[in-house]
Parts: structure tokens; sequence; C-alpha cells
């Protein structure tokens, strides 16, 4: 989905995919990330939402809650963190990283809600008055007052299958007073998800009625039942082109994700914006008739692949791209396909993929890498999927 674009805006980490995998310093199945390139990205955001009167939270899932890069992030001027699922919150929290939101898209487990309080989060998503009031309790507990926001929904909202919950602007009245009642939390925001989406005919990025709900749902809390909703939190899509769409609108807050890396929807189709900091390194490991099987463990059913470069060797003149194919999503990810067109692939050759992904889900290493944009390639380390240090390889430099 991004090799083309990978090519155009990064071939820098192209080159040093291929050097790292052809040197067996790094094996099949392993995402680099490119360091420099994503806190240059953030910091475009940062300046972007700085320019606009909003505030960001970065989300690191699709990252593989890699702690190296959440601190690059913060080091850009995007300070907080919003944590897909607590989980992910622990493990930023104890890589030092500041929590902004924690509980959207995933509620907090009740056994973990201690925990998850004394992190002290700027903020909590809430999608059901029993959360609040666990909350609520606990928070009391530890002596202080937890800042909730509400997930709402409507008749008219956008929902993905298996992401559905929150309250019901049309009972607002039910819970809202009781919500009010309780001591150890405050109604601080509103959220909904998403808010916007990518239209792959138009190629542009469109608002969805979540957006509007979140506003109209804030200034229902603010004027019927006097509350002060300072966060009106807009996810999905967030980059420094849609930051100013999401001020004009009158929200609050973002959710840059995938943007770090420069993999939105938008990224493939424009060559504004972030930049793609973010490779994937496989290899051919049998051929049969006209199909090339590379290793998986890394691919993800929504990942828009199209195509795959490879190379046997360093040499340019044995760069070639294959148009490739991944497993059905009921199926295990053993291995991905290319179409063996000039009957030239071999075992062992180097494969590289530039699509769509979330890192957490898979069962990849993660390497990190910084100087390549300065010809000064560093390895700091190698994660796992979960943000867990496996090698630190001494900080290699080349």
């Amino acid at each position: 989905m991004f090799l083309e674009k990978m090519q155009k805006r990064n071939p820098e980490l192209i080159e040093k995919a291929l050097y790292l995998h052809q040197n067996n310093i790094l094996e099949p199945d392993t995402y680099i990330l490119d360091l420099d390139q994503i806190q240059a990205n953030s910091a475009l955001m940062a300046e972007t939402a700085a320019e606009n009167n909003l505030k960001l939270y970065f989300m690191s899932k699709q990252l593989g809650r890699n702690p190296l890069a959440a601190q690059a992030v913060v080091e850009a001027g995007i300070k907080k963190a919003v944590a897909v699922d607590p989980w992910e919150a622990r493990t930023l929290a104890q890589a030092g990283i500041q929590l902004g939101n924690v509980g959207h898209l995933v509620q907090v487990p009740t056994s973990m809600l201690e925990e998850m309080i004394a992190y002290e989060p700027e903020i909590m998503t809430v999608y059901s008055l029993q959360k609040a009031e666990q909350i609520s309790k606990i928070a009391l507990r530890q002596n202080r007052v937890q800042p909730i926001m509400i997930r709402i929904y409507s008749e008219n909202s956008f929902n993905y299958k298996g992401q559905v919950g929150g309250f019901d602007l049309k009972n607002l009245e039910k819970y809202i007073p009781r919500l009010i009642e309780l001591e150890g939390v405050e109604i601080k925001g509103v959220t909904a998800f998403p808010c916007l989406l990518f239209n792959y005919k138009k190629q542009k990025i469109e608002t969805t009625p979540n957006l509007e709900l979140v506003i109209k749902t804030a200034k229902i809390l603010n004027d019927k039942y006097g509350l002060t909703i300072e966060q009106l939190n807009t996810p999905s899509v967030s980059c420094q082109s849609t930051i100013p769409i999401l001020a004009d609108a009158g929200a609050t807050h973002g959710e840059p994700g995938h943007a770090l890396t420069g993999t939105t929807p938008y990224h493939a189709y424009h060559d504004d914006g972030e930049k793609p900091a973010m490779i994937y390194i496989s290899e051919v490991s049998h051929i049969k008739k006209s199909q090339a099987y590379t290793f998986g463990g890394g691919f993800y059913s929504r990942s828009h692949l199209k195509n795959a470069l490879v190379a046997s060797t360093s040499d340019q003149n044995s760069r070639r791209i294959y148009p490739a194919s991944q497993p059905e999503a009921d199926m295990i990810d053993y291995y991905a396909s290319l179409e063996n067109i000039d009957q030239k692939l071999k075992v062992g050759d180097t494969v590289l993929y530039a699509f769509r992904t979330q890192i957490f889900v898979t069962r990849s290493r993660v390497a990190v890498i910084s100087g390549i944009q300065h010809g000064k390639l560093k390895l700091q380390g190698i994660y796992s999927s979960q943000g867990r240090l496996i090698d630190k390889k001494g900080g290699l430099r080349f």
C-alpha cells in the first residue's frame, strides 16, 4: 500500500532494510521503525496542533507499544499517550510515558483499575455507569478525583462491529445526574469513534456523524447540566491534514497513531505531510510453480497489501517489484505469496513490504533504527510486538 511512497519519500529506509537483512543482522518477520522520521512526523503534527489550538495524545499500538518510539514522540512535542487498552497503558507508564487517555477503545477491567488510576491518567474513558462507579470508588481510596470522558453514540452513529459501546444520546438524562453524584470522578470529556474516515473513491478524509455527535453532546452537558467539558476528543485518521478540520469543527483533541509512521490511508495517495517511517522485512521461503512464498507473522487483515520489493543482492539492478497477496483473514499468516511473474525469484531473496499494520496484534519483532537520514545507521534495539526489549544489540553502528 505504501511501497511506492516509501520509494519516493524515504528511500533511505529501503536501503538500510536491505542491508540489515542481507548481512544477517535482522531476521524475517521484523518491522523496522525509522526513529528519526517518526520524531519528525510527530514534530510536524505538534506544531500544526499548536497553531490550531488543538491538543494531541499519541497512539502506540501500531508501533508495537515501542518505548523508544514513544519517547521520540514525546521529545517531538506530543507529551502524552492514549492507550488502546490497559496493557498498553502499563507498558507506556512503566517506560516513563505520561498517560493522557486510558479506556478507549478498550475499557479497563475491574481487576486493573487500581493500577491504572495510580498512574494518574489525565482522563479515563467510560462506557457505562457501572465502570464510572468502580473508578470513583477506587479513586477516592487513592485520595484523588479522576477526570472521566464519556463515550457517546446515537442512532446515527457509525460504529465498527465489535467496537460498540457507550452512552446512548437519548438516555443522557438517565445517566448524567447519577454520574455527577459520584464523588471520585468528574465528567470532563466526550468522545466517539471514528470521527473521521478516509474515502478511498474520492481519496480524501471526510467527517462521520460521530464528530457532530461529540460536539452536540458536549454542548448539552455544558448547557443543561452546567458541566465544564474540556475535552471534545475526536479520534481516527488524526494527522497534519486533519488537525485544522477538527479544530474548525470545535474539537479539542486528536489522537494520531498511523500518522506517526506516515501510514494513514491518506498518505498512500498524497505526498504532503508525514513521511513513511516503517517497513517490514521478509524473505523468500520456497517456490511452488508461479508462486513464491515469503515468511509471515506480521501481516494484518486490513493491510491493503498489493506489492513487494525483492532483491537478491544490494545491487539496485537486482531489485524488482512483484504483485503480492496475504492469507485470508481466517488463516494463520505463516506465509504471504508473490507472483513469480518472471521466474527469477530465489529462496533467500530479501522481500520488503510497506503496508498498513497494527504491530501489537502480530508476533513480529520490531527493530528501532536511527541516523539513516544522516548516513549514520544505528540499530537501537530489537523489541517484541508488545514493546519488550529482546536484544539491545549494543547500539550497533554501521
